[in-house]
């Protein structure tokens, strides 16, 4: 667990130092997010959830609740989903973290308003292997990928800007 910190904080910290010399210009090729099931935190059992958005935009979030620029993000998030959900957003938390309750504990403490899964390296795996957190990705109603994964650290602003125009 120890490594497993050390090394997704120093790729975090990479990625936010990097964050301004990378291009997450939308003009990028959309491609289709992976299927795959997933637990659900508030549900039991497994489903194909992210399928079962189409005709939603949806912002897909890889966190941990130690990882600190994740936990930054997510009051962003809720209040994004609080502001837009009802005009079709759905936010959706994949939590890297290896203990459930430790998650459960986290979801409730901070009001989280969206769905949010326990995910496995085969899950970061269908999306690209993902090296740091948080990496978020943007999907428009068709269900694919808009624009590059963006990883670190982004305010609730810069995904606003984004996913306007595609809730129209």
């Amino acid at each position: 667990m120890r490594a497993r910190f050390l090394s997704f904080t120093v790729c975090a910290v990479a990625a936010v130092l990097l964050n301004g010399f990378v291009d997450f210009s939308p003009a990028q090729a959309a491609e289709k997010a992976p299927q795959y099931s997933i637990k659900r935190l508030d549900k039991a059992g497994v489903e194909k959830y992210i399928e079962s958005l189409k005709g939603k935009v949806v912002i897909v979030d890889f966190w941990a609740t130690w990882c600190p620029p994740c936990r930054q993000e997510i009051p962003g998030f809720i209040e994004l989903q609080k502001k837009h959900g009802d005009k079709g957003l759905v936010v959706v938390g994949l939590s890297l973290d290896d203990e459930t309750e430790a998650v459960k504990d986290f979801y409730k403490a901070q009001k989280v308003n969206y769905p949010v899964f326990v995910v496995g390296q085969d899950t970061t795996a269908a999306w690209g292997n993902i090296e740091a957190i948080p990496t978020t990705f943007i999907l428009d109603k068709a269900g694919k990928k808009v624009g590059a994964p963006r990883v670190g650290y982004h305010p609730k602003e810069a995904f606003e800007k984004e996913i306007v125009p595609l809730l129209k």
